[in-house]
């Protein structure tokens, strides 16, 4: 009999799997593009070690499992984010949610039984600490909503600290719940989801508080309005009506009379940077990646609902933001603030940021399938995000600086083990691996978006990647199709000249301009190289210097402690070579003195690259200046190696500056 017991409940968790996979609503616009499922893709060559390595460390091993998890679950057996530092509402209850939508993604990647069923078991064990309302959270008070007595608050904290991160925290923990049930098919952990969410709208309707009125007050609403996208995810797997009515409510709250902040369809048509939207601004409201977070629910709500003026509203903004917010590490922001980062000359980004611009770029993309956000992806994964995670897996940067050393934080929120952006980290790896290669609607002709080594298969087709890009200039694709296809090749931004041939006997095809190189291959396979153009380009900073100490950009660079010696007032050139930034580091034998010089900003240079081999980096050469009988030489690498691991404080360990 028990026997029997368990193959019945095998064949109902089997027959609950498949119906994960179809929701209750369907969208009303579909993506023009689709990608692999993620056991289908592999990431390869040396950003897939360090993604392995990071897999592993922080998701697979059992010190992830036993230590890392735990410590994150453990939130919520003893809540305390409105006790221990009263009162100030801290963000203990983020982590568990970040990991497992981490570890979710890693699990479909992986395909692996053993640890898909370990998260199904984890969701489990967190769900025992729900509340019969629906409650489950990390606040003793599901009600501290909004911020506690600013007085008060002053004594505990020094300052007037306004934080309150409830609603922020429970979203992760539903959004968490809600990943872990897409990827096991397990519908208690679905109806877990369910109620929390609905327990919020209703206990905030009861309050007759507004969402956008929650949380820390300077953020205006935004990181508790972030909560759009898994209420849309969760409407889909439901069709609840109260979650799309709540989904309607968030997004008119960005469209209000009298332009109350952030008021992005309003704004975002002016094309005016985010920083000249209000007159207090810097620092202050433009919090970086809960903004990203509230725009990404806006492309779920237009995929969901067809309202066109959302999508046209995210546009904007991604537009407003890469030509003012682009900053000297390659991602958007100045430390988690869009405060105008294209005028400045000290870069430094937080790892969040880099992580939802790409997330909110690789969605525009699946929308429309213009390439150009694939190319603002290629830069900021290529530079700020691979900077800041260290390569042996173990953690990450919290802030990616232009110069010096990167900023690492422990201990976030009073925790050992979690960190926002370390529990991300592995969210970006898996939207590289589906955005490798993907394919038109219909059985449309596959595109080819990124070259770095990997592999990605659909059913008829697989396209196996193989080189040393983005360090090597050289690419080969090889393309195995049970039928004809029509294959598109992205033509980067930053390759001026990109020369095709088919293998074995092919002649050169070189196309100067242009988005895509288009090829039919036959059933069969097919092998195409591919030669990029990545002569050296030496491009003056061009950003206005920043002289004062009480500035928000000086205070924040100094978090640092030791780092206002470092606060660049003068112009200085950087280095690309393709897609990569190159930086003067230790690692590749340079000392303080050259690391700190930065006098070629005057114009006129010239430059040359000579590889070497150097274990400890991707890329390392030899890069020769010239302009007249001016000769300035010096060893440089790609950006990401030059300070991806923990440092001591006061190391000058790189500088992109020249």
């Amino acid at each position: 009999m028990e026997k029997k017991t368990l193959v019945l409940a095998a064949a109902m968790f089997t027959a609950m799997a498949g119906l994960a996979a179809t929701p209750v609503k369907t969208d009303a616009v579909r993506d023009v593009l689709a990608v692999p499922d993620l056991k289908d893709t592999r990431i390869q060559g040396p950003i897939g070690e360090k993604f392995d390595n990071f897999m592993y460390e922080r998701c697979l091993s059992d010190f992830a499992r036993k230590v890392i998890v735990r410590e994150a679950r453990e939130a919520f057996a003893h809540p305390d984010d409105d006790v221990y530092r009263a009162p100030v509402g801290m963000w203990k209850g983020e982590f568990w949610g970040k990991l497992m939508i981490s570890s979710a993604r890693v699990a479909q990647y992986q395909d692996d039984p053993a640890f898909t069923a370990f998260l199904r078991d984890e969701a489990h064990r967190l769900m025992k600490y729900q509340k019969p309302d629906g409650y489950l959270g990390t606040y003793v008070n599901p009600e501290f909503v909004c911020p506690g007595d600013i007085e008060a608050a002053k004594k505990t904290m020094g300052w007037a600290c306004d934080w309150c991160w409830n609603l922020w925290c429970r979203k992760y923990t539903m959004w968490g719940l809600l990943m872990i049930y897409k990827t096991t098919g397990d519908r208690e952990i679905l109806a877990a989801a369910d109620r929390a969410m609905t327990q919020q709208i209703e206990m905030l309707r009861r309050m007759d508080v507004k969402l956008c009125d929650t949380g820390t007050t300077a953020m205006v609403g935004m990181p508790s309005c972030s909560v759009l996208k898994p209420l849309v995810m969760l409407y889909r797997e439901t069709g609840k009506p109260l979650f799309l009515d709540y989904a309607k409510e968030i997004v008119s709250y960005w469209d209000r009379p009298g332009n109350p902040k952030p008021n992005f369809f309003q704004n975002a048509a002016t094309g005016r940077p985010l920083n000249e939207w209000y007159p207090d601004n810097i620092g202050k409201w433009g919090k970086a990646y809960e903004m990203m977070s509230c725009l990404d629910g806006v492309l779920e709500y237009y995929r969901l609902t067809g309202e066109a003026r959302c999508l046209e509203m995210v546009k904007r903004m991604q537009a407003i933001l890469w030509s003012s917010e682009r900053n000297l590490v390659e991602s958007v922001g100045y430390n988690d603030q869009f405060v105008g980062a294209t005028r400045h000359l000290n870069g430094t980004s937080e790892p969040c940021d880099a992580i939802h611009w790409i997330r909110l770029n690789f969605d525009l993309y699946l929308i429309t399938g213009d390439k150009k956000y694939v190319d603002a992806i290629e830069m900021t994964f290529c530079n700020a995000f691979l900077a800041g995670v260290f390569r042996d897996g173990k953690w990450g940067a919290r802030e990616v600086r232009s110069h010096g050393r990167h900023i690492v934080r422990f201990g976030q929120s009073g925790m050992r083990h979690q960190h926002c952006c370390v529990n991300n980290m592995p969210r970006t790896f898996m939207d590289i691996a589906q955005l490798g290669v993907a394919r038109e609607a219909d059985g449309g002709a596959l595109r080819i978006n990124l070259y770095s080594p990997a592999t990605a298969s659909f059913g008829d087709a697989t396209v196996v990647l193989t080189g040393d890009f983005p360090v090597s200039d050289k690419v080969t694709a090889m393309v195995e199709a049970k039928t004809p296809q029509t294959v598109k090749f992205r033509l980067p931004a930053w390759s001026k000249r990109t020369v095709f041939r088919r293998l074995p006997d092919g002649e050169d095809e070189t196309v100067a301009d242009g988005d895509w190189y288009t090829a039919r291959v036959p059933a069969g396979v097919t092998a195409i190289t591919v030669k990029f153009d990545m002569t050296p380009r030496l491009e003056d900073s061009g950003r206005l210097p920043s002289n004062d100490r009480s500035d928000y950009r000086f205070l924040r660079w100094n978090a640092g402690r030791d780092s206002a010696k470092l606060f660049r007032t003068t112009p200085a050139a950087r280095l690309f070579r393709g897609p990569l930034l190159l930086a003067k580091a230790k690692v590749v034998g340079d000392d303080d003195v050259d690391i700190l010089r930065a006098d070629l900003n005057k114009g006129g240079w010239t430059v040359t690259l000579k590889p070497f081999l150097n274990d400890r980096v991707m890329g390392a050469w030899t890069a020769t200046f010239r302009r007249g009988t001016e000769v300035y030489t010096t060893n440089v690498c790609d950006f990401p190696s030059a300070g991806d691991c923990l440092l001591p404080d006061g190391a000058n360990a790189f500088s992109i500056f020249f």
